[in-house]
């Protein structure tokens, strides 16, 4: 329900924004204005709440509104100004339409969104500092030593400035790292090293600091013999306790090593390993910096010209299916950052009415079956490759349990609606010649490769998958080299 009432509260915004921009751009007054612009205005309030509920900025807490959602905002500002124009130039052309009006109207409903985002985060943020200011008055706030100096110390700052100012002060940070000593991090001076802890709190407390706690945020194991003789004796003697930050919230010790690599089970193909790209190494190719450019512009111009196909799909869908339309999983994307891959529901539910479990085989629809046929059902993944997740071409993205052993070389560009591997056996293909393959492509990778794939893969489409050989065979053999 509430998700509802900001979704309304959004298009009444909306609403308010294109009346606006009608009159300000429109010479005439207000109401004939109005008037005169046709269905302009039923026509946006129509494109703006699939857009909004696509977005998800229903979806958002407007109090914790951060710059990401701002982007999302505009995003779905400049796609609502882009459809209504499209919608109306369908159904009464742009007779009436000033040239200024989608400029004006975009930049109210930018202007109005996130304004009110922002009055929210601003109300929040003075309740919350009236809140910090009677702690203050009381002397509530218990003052923390911070022994540590890694991505945790950074995370635990954070969320003490942005949670928890009334109950925490952070006094000061040990690190083991002399060049460090005496800077700050985020305002939090550095004051010594963690063998010097009780000199640190004989200091501070000449200048009326007494420390409650100690946190650590690093590995006890991983500080010296005299630190943690040190910190023994203060908790031992003093009212000072001192805490593990990772063992009490559970954050893994990779975060305290920024060497650290992604883990991968198993060994690595001796040609895989060999190849300069299972390093992490991209080829120099002028094509990668314009290829997100050309993704981008293409994916645009896709979803206007695919929206009646996918309004259609959607409601073959829900007839055959039911409700959600959309389903997504969370797969790696480029770097292994964590991307949500769309696409049309196939499958029934898990259970049957009688509350038996289905196989998957069972799940599957004969709609569902025609849409994986003909990859209908990947559709929505055009929008992930206007939001950057995705590219129109490279390695497919694989569940996390799919990934080879040598993931990480394959990881190294956006993954693709299609891919070399696609249109060469697909999933007739091995794991390991998938790979190679993958990285064939990335090897090679430039436009006239894009279009040649793109090209092969509509034939694939219509012909069916078939193992092209030669194509392994290359891929192997400029591995091997």
């Amino acid at each position: 329900m509430h998700r509802l009432v900001l979704l309304a509260v959004d298009v009444a915004l909306i609403v308010m924004s294109t009346l606006l921009a009608i009159v300000l751009c429109g010479p005439q007054s207000p109401l004939p204005a109005i008037a005169n612009i046709g269905l302009y205005p039923l026509i946006t309030i129509g494109v703006a709440i699939p857009v909004l509920w696509i977005f998800g900025l229903n979806r958002t807490v407007w109090r914790f509104t951060s710059l990401n959602d701002c982007w999302l905002v505009l995003a779905a500002a400049v796609w609502i100004v882009v459809f209504s124009i499209a919608g109306n130039f369908a159904f009464d052309g742009v007779q009436g339409i000033p040239g200024s009006l989608p400029v004006m109207q975009g930049l109210l409903i930018l202007c109005m969104l996130v304004g009110v985002r922002a009055a929210m985060r601003l109300r929040h943020s003075v309740r919350r500092r009236g809140r910090m200011a009677r702690a203050l008055f009381r002397d509530e706030r218990e003052n923390v030593l911070l022994v540590g100096l890694n991505p945790i110390a950074d995370l635990f700052l954070r969320c003490a400035a942005e949670n928890a100012r009334e109950h925490i002060h952070i006094a000061g940070i040990l690190s083991n790292a002399e060049r460090h000593h005496g800077r700050s991090l985020r305002s939090c001076k550095i004051l010594g090293p963690p063998e010097a802890a009780e000199e640190v709190l004989h200091e501070l407390s000449v200048h009326g600091i007494r420390i409650d706690r100690i946190v650590l945020a690093m590995p006890h194991a991983h500080l010296s013999r005299s630190a943690q003789e040190a910190l023994a004796e203060i908790e031992r003697t003093g009212a000072i306790r001192v805490d593990q930050l990772s063992a009490q919230y559970g954050l893994s010790e990779l975060m305290f090593d920024s060497a650290a690599r992604v883990r991968v089970a198993g060994s690595e193909p001796s040609v895989i390993a060999a190849s300069p790209l299972s390093s992490g190494e991209l080829p120099a190719s002028s094509y990668l910096r314009w290829k997100r450019l050309i993704d981008a512009t293409t994916a645009g111009i896709g979803i206007v010209c695919l929206v009646p196909l996918m309004l259609i799909i959607g409601a073959i869908v829900l007839l055959d299916v039911g409700y959600p339309l959309i389903f997504w999983q969370q797969r790696p994307g480029a770097l292994g950052r964590p991307i949500r891959v769309l696409k049309f529901r196939t499958m029934r539910r898990a259970r049957d009415r009688s509350g038996r479990n289905l196989t998957d085989a069972e799940r599957v629809s004969k709609v569902g079956k025609l849409l994986r046929r003909l990859r209908l059902d990947e559709l929505p993944q055009v929008y992930n490759v206007l939001l950057g997740h995705m590219s129109l071409v490279g390695p497919r993205p694989l569940l996390p349990v799919d990934q080879p052993s040598f993931s990480a070389a394959r990881l190294r560009l956006r993954p693709g609606l299609t891919g070399w591997a696609q249109i060469n056996g697909g999933r007739h293909l091995s794991a390991e010649d998938k790979a190679a393959l993958d990285l064939w492509y990335i090897r090679n990778a430039s436009f006239a490769l894009d279009m040649l794939i793109l090209l092969n893969t509509a034939k694939t489409v219509l012909f069916g998958e078939r193992i092209d050989h030669r194509a392994i065979e290359e891929a192997w053999r400029d591995l091997r080299s």
